[in-house]
């Protein structure tokens, strides 16, 4: 059903504007889909409402984006495919989805890879991002820019996580990441792959003990109701990506490419700031609410107990990209 709602809701352009009674040919303008999970009051939402703006401005009304948030056009598996088939034209997604067609995206993924926000600036707004944005286009896709998503946490309903001990033999609800997958079940827990839209019921039901996530996305989708621990494990901290597709991408006229990566390289600080100043609300609003935070004992142990995850990953990213990583 999604897929036919895709077929249904998307007008894919281009559309051809003539003036004159048709006889001039006036600029092509284009009528795009812009697909998110995530519902109105998250602060990736608000930002994608600002990408769409800045396309609008800066490609002088030719390029009309609007942003479909809240899933209305299914999960982040269907905008993947959906870029692929041309029946969504730009989408925000988890670089870790992304990962599972482009190989060396997902090193992004793999747990504790990067010690801060500051440290994940200068990876992937660098040379090694622009490697990334390489190999995605190499794939079919265009990667438009980098966004935050802060550190994810575990969340549960049964108690506070201190140590992998905690997770021991409890279902963690992760995205369908191979990288996220693999963290999670060498930490002692069960990883269990689903879409977001299912989360708050499969806690309501005991389908899973538990998730892990940030703190806008727990606010955003109320999920303090059914899990109120939120222990500190900072286990992964993975990029959201803006992304179309290369083809139609390269198909446009040289001044709305520009004008598409300008309103992109617009979008990246001004997501920043406000996630950041979101970051700290959504922790007041969950402490209101009754969520109860804390700090593992420690995380060396953590860290110490995925180590054989990154010999299992390095020659699937590309020898040595772990290692560039972390010293950088």
């Amino acid at each position: 059903m999604k897929r036919i709602a895709l077929l249904v809701l998307i007008l894919i352009a281009p559309i051809s504007v003539f003036a004159g009674g048709g006889q001039e040919k006036q600029a092509e303008t284009y009528e795009w889909s812009l697909a998110s999970t995530l519902p109105e009051s998250h602060p990736v939402h608000k930002s994608l409402v600002y990408f769409a703006d800045q396309v609008r401005e800066r490609s002088n009304g030719q390029i009309d984006i609007t942003v479909y948030g809240g899933g209305q056009l299914g999960d982040e598996r269907d905008y993947i495919e959906g870029i692929e088939l041309g029946t969504i034209d730009v989408t925000k997604v988890s670089s870790a989805p992304l990962g599972q067609f482009v190989d060396s995206l997902q090193v992004v993924s793999l747990p504790f890879m990067f010690r801060d926000q500051a440290h994940q600036h200068a990876v992937l707004q660098g040379e090694i991002g622009d490697r990334l944005m390489a190999d995605l286009e190499k794939s079919g896709f265009k990667g438009l820019t980098f966004m935050d998503s802060g550190f994810r946490s575990v969340t549960t309903a049964y108690g506070p996580v201190y140590s992998p001990a905690d997770l021991e033999g409890k279902k963690i609800r992760v995205m369908g990441s191979e990288p996220l997958i693999d963290t999670i079940n060498a930490l002692g827990g069960t990883a269990v792959p689903m879409g977001q839209q299912e989360v708050y019921v499969a806690l309501q039901q005991g389908v899973i003990d538990g998730w892990e996530n940030n703190e806008p996305t727990v606010i955003a989708f109320n999920m303090q109701e059914v899990a109120k621990y939120y222990s500190y494990t900072r286990h992964v901290s993975i990029p959201d990506i803006l992304v179309m597709s290369a083809e139609r991408f390269n198909a446009l006229p040289t001044d709305l490419q520009d004008a598409i990566m300008d309103a992109a390289a617009a979008t990246a600080p001004f997501h920043t700031d406000i996630w950041n100043e979101y970051v700290e609300e959504a922790k007041s609003q969950l402490r209101d609410k009754g969520m109860e935070f804390n700090e593992v004992n420690d995380i060396t142990e953590f860290q110490s107990i995925v180590q054989p995850i990154y010999d299992h990953y390095d020659p699937i990213v590309g020898p040595g990209l772990i290692k560039e990583i972390q010293q950088k």
